[in-house]
């Protein structure tokens, strides 16, 4: 069955259209098939086949043209390959459908995407629809516009919300809209992307400090918010010592090694949310030495832990 194709005059849409239906005809395409299908002339499928698509593993076989993907001249060097291999099994996470896309996209860089590559990224996973809301926010951050929508908060209690929208962001495995919300008095708020519809953009434009976007992108957690940061100073045994040194969180520095091999390490967040899960995560290998009121909030959670399991 041939596959769907808007004839935009790209040649760019033209080229993937021809590179994905011989991926999928094992026994090949005629000339003629695909001139037909993309309503151009024999002429310009013969170019597209000699030409812009000879080194993609593209071969005549009689009359018919068909895709070999490992002899794909792609020019890349093998850890450049790793890398989209990498890219590719992270995308698979994120569902069928965005999978399918991005695994096209990767496949017009290079075809030889098998790799012995595994990943788990714990990630929701996003449909069509998703998709195109992405779409929907990205071209409203962009153009600075603001956008009506429809939020279904976690307690299932919907609203009509006004945004300013700002950044997708991507935490512990879901999507959310970093926005200033309008109708709270431009509160910043972030919005759970699946959990949003009906998105409209508006009229209006906004504009916002360039020092925001320095404060996002200091972010590591759906708690961090848009004041001042201040240091939290840990103990970390040498059991999990490497864990920190390994990947360091955003705005981590070790400022102190003991005989024993524990560390010291400071990091700067802006919300005690950001830092109490780390820790409790890692309990009983880790202290918090400052500030004290950090712990105290500590203490009173495995205080209340224990009550409840009395």
């Amino acid at each position: 069955m041939p596959l769907y194709f808007e004839k935009t005059g790209s040649k760019y849409d033209r080229l993937s259209y021809i590179y994905d239906r011989l991926s999928r005809s094992p026994d090949g395409v005629t000339i003629k098939d695909l001139a037909d299908e993309l309503h151009v002339s024999t002429k310009t499928i013969q170019r597209d086949l000699h030409e812009a698509l000879s080194g993609s593993g593209i071969y005549c076989d009689g009359r018919r043209w068909k895709l070999n993907r490992g002899q794909a001249d792609d020019g890349l060097a093998n850890e450049e390959r790793i890398v989209l291999g990498v890219l590719d099994s992270l995308a698979k996470h994120a569902g069928p459908v965005f999978y399918n896309k991005a695994h096209q996209l990767l496949e017009q860089v290079t075809c030889q995407l098998d790799h012995p590559l595994f990943t788990n990224l714990d990630s929701e996973t996003l449909s069509q629809a998703h998709l195109e809301i992405f779409t929907h926010l990205e071209n409203a951050i962009k153009s600075r516009h603001l956008i009506s929508a429809s939020y279904t908060a976690i307690t299932k209690k919907q609203r009509n919300v006004k945004l300013k929208p700002l950044r997708l962001a991507f935490f512990d495995g879901y999507w959310y809209l970093l926005a200033f919300d309008v109708e709270a008095k431009d509160t910043f708020k972030k919005f759970h992307l699946k959990s949003l519809s009906s998105i409209t953009a508006l009229e209006e434009n906004f504009s916002y400090p360039k020092e925001i976007s320095k404060l996002i992108e200091k972010a590591f957690s759906v708690w961090f918010d848009l004041s001042d940061a201040f240091e939290v100073r840990l103990w970390v045994s040498k059991e999990i010592a490497p864990y920190f040194e390994r990947k360091p969180y955003n705005g981590q520095s070790i400022e102190g090694r003991d005989a024993d091999g524990s560390i010291e390490v400071v990091i700067k967040v802006t919300n005690e949310m950001e830092i109490l899960p780390i820790v409790q995560w890692y309990l009983p290998h880790i202290r918090i030495l400052k500030p004290e009121w950090i712990n105290d909030i500590l203490m009173q959670k495995i205080d209340s832990y224990k009550t409840v399991n009395q």
